[in-house]
């Protein structure tokens, strides 16, 4: 690990992370990566998981929610220490989803160059350590990085899980690949109309149901193993 590295786990040492990963960004287009090489995906593990009933649960989406800030203001603040550093980078906590709920480079593409985990039948990452119980974040820099191994394809197998538990359908069950679009994986607007429709109650709109996550058997050895 070179010395860049190492500073930036130094830098981020007791800041809740649960992994952290360095991307080789030359081969995805420049334009989508705001012209930056390299790439720093972070991610902090969900200690509450949603439920699987009818009725959603309102401390699983707190949980989304306060982590989904903390990676926030944690890629802010790692974007802003690199640049006192002498690099230029740039967070990813500033991009917004367009109306296909899509984002200039996701969280997820980073990752998988990262090395921390493939995309899931369900489109979300999920990681061998944590399942998809994770929220990612990260930011872009010309600071030159020792990179992890890119993860190019599904570790999934034949697990149907996430697909047979999909209250909206909105799964197709494909293994993903490299190259493949996400409309090829998931529906992403029948997603977001389980969501609208189980967070009425809690007048919840953004994120996602999470039935996906709790079933995924990573995600049920990451409970087992780590929360009870």
């Amino acid at each position: 690990m070179n010395e860049n590295n190492k500073w930036i786990k130094k830098t981020l040492k007791n800041r809740n992370i649960a992994l952290i990963g360095f991307a080789d960004l030359s081969e995805i287009d420049s334009n989508l990566c705001y012209g930056f090489k390299y790439g720093i995906s972070i991610a902090i593990s969900l200690k509450i998981i949603p439920s699987i009933t009818n009725e959603p649960s309102k401390e699983y989406y707190d949980e989304y929610e306060r982590v989904s800030k903390e990676l926030k203001d944690i890629s802010n603040f790692l974007a802003n220490k690199i640049k006192e550093h002498g690099f230029n980078a740039y967070s990813l906590a500033g991009q917004r989803e367009n109306e296909e709920f899509r984002t200039q480079l996701p969280f997820k593409t980073l990752a998988t160059r990262a090395g921390l985990g493939w995309i899931g039948k369900s489109a979300t990452l999920i990681t061998k350590q944590f399942g998809n119980a994770i929220r990612l974040n990260g930011v872009l820099t010309d600071m030159p990085l020792e990179t992890g191994i890119p993860i190019n394809s599904s570790f999934c197998g034949d697990c149907v899980e996430c697909v047979k538990n999909c209250p909206g359908k909105a799964i197709a069950g494909n293994l993903w690949s490299l190259q493949m679009d996400r409309d090829s994986i998931v529906n992403a607007y029948e997603c977001k109309k389980v969501l609208i429709e189980r967070g009425k109650i809690l007048n919840v709109t953004k994120g996602s149901c999470g039935i996906c996550l709790a079933v995924c058997p990573y995600t049920k050895e990451y409970i087992r193993k780590y929360l009870g």
